[in-house]
């Protein structure tokens, strides 16, 4: 259901269209549930590739790296999901394979952009040289609009789909395409049968998925800092710096701190 646009397709098909084309490196940029992973397995079904090698490699993971012998001469679309739980020595083998990516073979590599240790830089801190024939493109996935929240709540909803509940989905999720296909999976399940309503979708709750992540993210902060995200959760809207510091109970250094945080 999260579908995902063609550019990246486009990108990467490229590289496959001549054995003797320079070899393609497409950085995809997305924060948490909008859709990454999914953009890479889309991405290994290309139907104009039957003859190049798939290789995974899943940052951070025991196990998820390729093996050092396996042969990258042969066109290869290595496929790089989570690049910003690599560590150090990870980043750095990392590197080495997509500088020495051949003709005829692209790679795909993902990351969240709040989460990388250095900001703009998904392969590190030190800047990359990137070889002369490799052309390195960027994509950044976004949330969905309304008009795509609609077109998914119909596929699960059918006729229980109205405007007010796709609004109501919208505003929850902030269209984040992971956390409307939860919502709209605890939706389908729920009895009384759902009709349609804004209320509906606020007494559903929030999506496990999504809970975890906010409160994973909230409880890293160190503790003096927690209470701004907690004020920016009641106003819940935009909001000017001195009414967060106010809402949140603290004082302006302390505040001024925390917002910088």
């Amino acid at each position: 259901m999260i579908a995902t646009c063609g550019s990246a397709r486009r990108s990467l098909a490229r590289a496959f269209a001549d054995r003797d084309a320079g070899p393609v490196l497409l950085f995809v940029e997305g924060s948490a549930g909008l859709g990454k992973t999914h953009l890479l397995r889309e991405l290994a079904e290309l139907p104009e590739t039957p003859d190049v090698a798939r290789l995974w490699w899943r940052c951070g993971a025991e196990g998820g790296q390729p093996e050092e012998d396996e042969g990258w001469r042969e066109p290869t679309l290595l496929l790089v999901d989570d690049v910003h739980r690599a560590d150090e020595d990870e980043l750095r083998r990392l590197r080495r394979v997509l500088a020495g990516l051949e003709p005829g073979s692209a790679a795909a590599v993902t990351y969240r952009p709040e989460e990388l240790p250095v900001p703009g830089m998904p392969l590190g801190g030190s800047a990359m040289t990137y070889p002369f024939r490799l052309t390195v493109l960027g994509d950044r996935l976004a949330p969905w609009d309304e008009e795509r929240v609609r077109r998914a709540a119909e596929e699960v909803l059918g006729e229980s789909c109205t405007a007010e509940a796709v609004s109501a989905l919208r505003e929850r999720t902030g269209g984040v395409p992971r956390a409307v296909v939860d919502l709209l999976a605890m939706l389908r399940e729920q009895r009384p049968a759902f009709t349609g309503t804004a209320a509906e979708v606020a007494a559903a709750g929030v999506p496990t998925r999504l809970a975890e992540l906010v409160l994973s993210r909230t409880y890293a902060l160190s503790p003096a800092h927690r209470p701004l995200v907690w004020a920016a959760a009641v106003l819940d809207g935009p909001a000017a710096r001195d009414e967060l510091i106010a809402v949140a109970g603290l004082g302006a250094v302390p505040g001024s701190d925390a917002l910088l945080r």
